[in-house]
């Protein structure tokens, strides 16, 4: 019971700035968990359909891809099927299979500029209750009669709290955000080399 007052007090004593900091972690660390589920969801096998589609293409077995893609479900079977289902030239297919990449990404980066922004900004909220809680403390002390350095100290501690709150937001959200944007960029890349290995494909049994 000492341990958890000692808790409540803490978070008691940042006021309002510290509730919404825990509050803004616990909507970051569930966007970031629903961000992973959801990139697990897409690309879960992908690895496996992209060499087993590069090797269709690359055999010139495209009706093999096109069963592939409509098999496995994910956002490089959308883009296989938007590939080989486009008009018949090249520069047509590739336009396809460029909107369909893009629509992928836009899936992809849902959450991310908000991500981006929680890793941003909680420093400086953290900081902002830290300043606040350091006015109130000296404040404090030019009403209290007598009262030593030891009042400020204690204000001053607990003020920093705000700070450290920030930090424990921003933190994971920096390396989510990191971590996510290279996933999405490296799935873009070998999308794109998949597709040019399809078109490839599509070109060498179109007739000359």
């Amino acid at each position: 019971m000492g341990h958890q007052g000692g808790v409540l007090d803490v978070v008691a004593a940042g006021g309002p700035i510290l509730v919404g900091m825990v509050l803004l972690s616990v909507y970051c660390l569930a966007l970031i968990w629903e961000r992973w589920r959801f990139f697990s969801r897409a690309t879960a096998g992908y690895a496996d359909f992209l060499s087993r589609v590069r090797a269709a293409a690359a055999g010139g077995k495209l009706q093999d891809a096109a069963a592939l893609a409509k098999q496995h479900r994910g956002l490089a079977a959308a883009v296989v099927s938007a590939t080989l289902s486009g008009p018949p030239h090249r520069e047509e297919r590739q336009r396809a299979a460029e909107r369909a990449i893009g629509r992928a990404a836009a899936e992809l980066e849902r959450g991310m500029a908000t991500l981006g922004t929680i890793a941003s900004v909680a420093p400086f909220i953290g900081l902002f209750g830290t300043v606040v809680g350091v006015m109130r403390a000296f404040h404090d002390l030019a009403n209290a009669a007598g009262a030593g350095p030891g009042l400020v100290a204690v204000g001053i501690s607990e003020a920093l709290v705000t700070t450290a709150a920030g930090l424990l937001v921003a933190i994971p959200a920096v390396a989510a955000f990191n971590a996510f944007n290279q996933r999405i960029a490296r799935f873009q890349e070998e999308l794109g080399w998949m597709v040019e290995e399809v078109l490839d494909g599509l070109s060498e049994r179109a007739p000359r």
